[in-house]
């Protein structure tokens, strides 16, 4: 029986040091971004990173170029900073608005659908349209993929987040019109043909 103790006690710190980082999605200005599954998958800018823990609360995800260092703060929530090529090195910041997950892990999530979940929309909105419609999916899918890469870009830019926050609520303006198809579809391809003229992105 003592020994089992002393087995199960000096098997504690491995583990702890085992714990994989929580998840979260961050992103680091020009470096892109990065997206833990919680699990013990870490991605940087949709490319699987190695991990290597130092402690339990502190692990390495490297890809490529870049390292992505994740600590568990007191609080309980990650603190990640990046360094890049040449050098360059920075933190990164919680992001809510571009999801910086693998493509497969997106595809798994929303299938061939727009880019929000069609599952959580109200009815009669602007979204259930959205979602109801193959090609305004698509072109929701699109803008999303482009705005993304209009915050790297621009550096996370916070003016542009406002920009979108703005454009979104004059996009749901469209259950005034009388052809609502007509006006969403306008007004996506208009906000994807500003993206990427600003920002050369497509």
């Amino acid at each position: 029986m003592k020994k089992l103790l002393l087995i199960a006690v000096a098997l504690l710190p491995l583990s702890a040091l085992a714990a994989p980082p929580q998840a979260f999605n961050f992103s680091c200005g020009k470096t892109g971004g990065t997206y833990s599954d919680g699990k013990g998958g870490v991605w940087v800018n949709g490319q699987k990173a190695t991990i290597k823990q130092s402690s339990p609360t502190y692990w390495e995800a490297t890809s490529g170029k870049t390292v992505i260092s994740i600590v568990r703060s007191a609080d309980g929530n990650p603190e990640i900073s990046f360094t890049g090529p040449n050098r360059t090195h920075g933190v990164c910041l919680p992001e809510d608005e571009v999801s910086f997950a693998p493509t497969a892990q997106k595809k798994n999530e929303q299938k061939s659908g727009p880019s929000f979940s069609c599952s959580a929309v109200s009815k009669s909105s602007m979204e259930e349209l959205i979602c109801q419609n193959e090609t305004l999916s698509a072109l929701d899918l699109k803008l999303a993929n482009i705005y993304k890469q209009a915050l790297v870009k621009s550096n996370n830019n916070s003016t542009l987040k406002a920009e979108q926050r703005g454009w979104i609520k004059g996009r749901d303006e469209c259950w005034k019109a009388d052809d609502k198809t007509s006006c969403l579809n306008d007004s996506y391809q208009q906000r994807i043909s500003e993206l990427q003229k600003k920002y050369q992105v497509q």
